[in-house]
């Protein structure tokens, strides 16, 4: 690099927010001296993964140099997935990833989380410095688009890329992939599209053909998106986002047994993703291959040990495949060991009730069976609208097992309220009640709850029409007592309330609420159409 360009270099070195991450301290202080040397001033250091974590957490760093390898405890690869899962570190920060290893494993591990760089060691001051100079003069134009995205302005960020845009910049198709993720989270799936084709028909991109398939895939139009991504994996085998979606795709089709294969694949490429494994191994048991849903179950356990991805799915995934295999007693310690692992939660507490309760019914222990779903609905009562719709319908499948048909449609029929627009939940309750031999049961319940939510929202839009502001929160906020999950009702509150504020002037109640409400949808769906729309609305509020 020139003088200027280095003067400029160790500039904004000297202001960044650097930490270094490694479990050895001669190596530790090695780095440390050379960040020092170059410039870096406001340097901290890391001793291990739970260390390294705790600080993310608390500070917000420019740049991070980690070691792959740190001890016992999370690696390389598991602080950085926390990083991004938690939004610890933005797209305009460095994260250059230094390790010995050379082996497969390791090497497509650390690449699915998407570190800025590597470096082998033995490192060198000069290898080091190369590498960052490169990576900061990319990443410091992302600080506007990073700070919309930590804020949760989606919107924000799409504005800021395109002024980025406008400038042609040297990362280009980095700016462009952020842009597209961000149209995506706000549901502008035809914007989407057109930059994915635009950048296409200049060179066929893993990364855009993708994108392409995940449009048609949210679309509906699963045999363009398989078409895609089949077309994606024959010109590059080890593109692995390709494969997770091309599962999904078949998955949708119902054609789990090609997603299994699939997916068997992918694993063998990159046998340590957690999330994958688990997937191979739910697809797995739903083909009823034991065999393999057992070792993709034990293999998420021991890759999630400390993982952000650790899971008490995967512990009660296993026992139901050993239950399946007439081994109870294997599956009840399964599930004892989901205890322990997972004692503070609440939520992993009522996963494991269900999955016990299941297996005391299949031994032909009624008694057991209903001590456990009894445990099992005094913590569903305690977590109220956080149980996910997976456990939810787990549970109504044992209470249909144990043959409480009413205490299961109570539940499913609240389910499909809470979710009345998503086809594929309610296909997935339909099946739960085929298997029970109550097919015709299943679609009156789900044609009741639709009916009953669609009921609500048109007598709450009418009396809005009529001017009638009061009475249609009102009957909105009791529709949200009785189904605290659904976006619909949700949205449709949030949209009177701003009638309300623009007829009637600011309350500081009602803006609250507002906002509370756009968290709560947000939390559930990013990509709801309107609510960037009403979250916009409450800046100009």
């Amino acid at each position: 690099m020139n003088f200027e360009e280095d003067k400029a270099f160790r500039a904004q070195l000297k202001s960044a927010s650097i930490l270094v991450i490694d479990d050895f301290q001669g190596m530790r202080t090695m780095l440390r001296n050379f960040v020092k040397d170059m410039g870096g001033v406001n340097i901290d250091t890391a001793s291990t993964g739970r260390d390294a974590i705790n600080q993310l957490r608390l500070t917000n760093y420019d740049i991070v140099i980690c070691d792959y390898n740190l001890g016992e405890g999370p690696n390389g690869q598991h602080v950085l997935e926390e990083a991004k899962l938690h939004d610890y570190i933005g797209p305009a920060a460095v994260w250059v990833m230094v390790t010995a290893e050379k082996t497969a494993d390791m090497v497509m591990g650390a690449a699915e989380v998407r570190p800025d760089d590597y470096v082998l060691k033995p490192v060198n001051q000069d290898l080091l410095e190369s590498r960052l100079e490169k990576l900061i003069a990319r990443k410091r134009s992302l600080r506007k688009v990073e700070a919309a995205i930590k804020a949760k302005n989606f919107q924000g960020a799409v504005d800021a890329c395109n002024t980025l845009l406008g400038e042609k910049p040297a990362n280009l198709q980095e700016i462009l992939r952020i842009k597209t993720d961000m149209l995506l989270t706000l549901g502008k799936l035809d914007e989407a599209a057109k930059i994915f084709e635009l950048v296409c028909a200049q060179r066929s991109i893993a990364w855009a053909k993708t994108g392409s398939a995940k449009v048609r895939f949210l679309n509906g139009d699963f045999a363009a998106a398989e078409e895609i991504l089949r077309e994606v994996l024959a010109d590059n085998e080890v593109y692995m986002e390709a494969y997770d979606l091309l599962a999904k795709v078949l998955r949708a089709k119902g054609e789990t047994q090609q997603a299994q294969d699939i997916l068997q694949k992918a694993t063998q490429l990159s046998p340590n993703s957690a999330l994958r494994q688990k997937v191979l191994g739910d697809t797995a048991y739903e083909n009823g291959d034991l065999e393999l849903a057992q070792s993709a179950f034990e293999r998420t356990i021991k890759i999630s040990e400390y993982s952000p991805h650790k899971s008490a799915a995967v512990y009660t995934g296993l026992a139901k495949v050993f239950s399946a295999k007439d081994n109870p007693d294997e599956a009840l310690k399964v599930l004892g060991k989901s205890k322990k692992e997972f004692k503070d939660s609440n939520a992993a507490a009522l996963e494991t009730s269900v999955a016990e309760s299941l297996v005391y019914q299949k031994m032909g222990q009624p008694e057991k069976a209903q001590e456990a779903m009894a445990l099992a609905q005094q913590l569903r009562k305690g977590l109220g609208s956080t149980v996910d719709s997976d456990t939810t319908l787990e549970m109504a499948n044992a209470m249909l097992q144990m043959g409480d048909t009413a205490g299961a449609c109570a539940l499913l029929s609240d389910l499909v309220k809470n979710n009345h627009d998503s086809p594929a939940l309610s296909a997935q309750v339909q099946k739960l009640f085929e298997d029970a031999n109550l097919g015709n049961e299943g679609r009156a319940l789900i044609q009741d709850a639709r009916q009953h939510v669609i009921n609500i929202n048109n007598q709450g839009v009418a009396l809005g029409r009529e001017g009638k502001l009061v009475e249609a929160i009102k009957l909105l906020h009791t529709a949200l007592h009785e189904l605290p999950n659904s976006e619909t009702i949700m949205m449709n509150l949030c949209g009177l309330l701003i009638v309300q504020i623009k007829k009637s002037g600011r309350s500081e109640s009602a803006v609250v609420e507002l906002r509370n409400l756009l968290n709560r949808v947000q939390a559930l769906n990013p990509s709801n159409a309107k609510l960037h729309e009403y979250s916009a609305t409450l800046k100009g509020l």
